[in-house]
């Protein structure tokens, strides 16, 4: 149910484009007609490249860029979302988004800013922290949110060195056993597991944890409210504030206790 439910919210939203230049003769708003971005030209001076980059308008033509608020955008047809998964379209392909934790109109157009000002191929504007990680290990849930998963299990390894054990976390002696002394720096879990529904011993985790001079970080997104994680040995809170902290759908962000 969990897994429709996340799908459905993709197509419940609104998509909004960007009021395009009369000289943009692409169908796309990228300079081409075949989906595939322009190449962007470089500008030894940055305000020089500032002024050549691409200007966003607001959703009716206004002169500052509309601030993007919705978390999920409208998808009409079954096969434009299949392409959107498949990366054949995007923002950068069609100016197409699906979720605003990947990308969304406001955060990409910060981006190209930047990328521009600092003359670089590209930018990407992520929450404070996630940029910082360097090296370590984290023993973590098997029991994840997918993207979660996928970040300790594929990104992280290969963009800063972070390596990751998924036990089964209600198996204290299976915890034990994977906590490497001195090197795991993180026991991960969740409170209530997304969408499986696994209950974490929490004050369990925490005594692992602090055997073996590691942090406990516990997503708490689904039980705001209702568990209170630092209160039973958790020494970091995460939530995803774009669910039941939110409730509506309309914000986009990320939140630490």
């Amino acid at each position: 149910m969990a897994h429709v439910m996340a799908a459905s919210e993709l197509v419940t939203a609104t998509i909004k484009r960007p009021f395009q230049n009369d000289d943009d003769n692409s169908s796309n708003g990228n300079g081409n007609a075949d989906g595939k971005p322009k190449a962007r030209r470089r500008e030894a001076d940055p305000a020089a490249a500032l002024a050549a980059a691409r200007h966003e308008f607001g959703e009716h033509g206004g002169v500052n860029m509309s601030i993007e608020a919705s978390a999920t955008f409208t998808v009409m047809e079954p096969d434009t979302m299949r392409r959107l998964f498949a990366g054949e379209l995007g923002p950068e392909r069609g100016d197409l988004y699906i979720y605003s934790r990947h990308f969304n109109p406001t955060v990409l157009a910060l981006g190209r800013q930047m990328a521009a000002l600092e003359g670089t191929e590209a930018a990407y504007c992520t929450a404070s922290g996630i940029s910082s990680a360097r090296g370590g290990h984290v023993v973590a849930s098997r029991c994840l949110y997918g993207g979660t998963h996928a970040l300790l299990s594929r990104f992280l390894p290969r963009a800063s060195g972070v390596r990751a054990t998924f036990v089964d976390a209600d198996d204290e002696a299976a915890v034990r056993a994977a906590v490497r002394p001195g090197e795991t720096r993180v026991v991960y879990v969740e409170t209530m597991s997304n969408p499986t529904l696994a209950v974490a011993d929490i004050p369990m985790l925490a005594r692992v944890a602090h055997d073996a001079g590691a942090k406990l970080v516990v997503d708490n997104t689904f039980t705001p409210m209702v568990v209170s994680p630092a209160r039973l040995g958790a020494d970091v809170v995460v939530h995803s504030v774009s669910k039941f902290i939110s409730g509506g759908a309309d914000i986009i962000a990320g939140d630490r206790d």
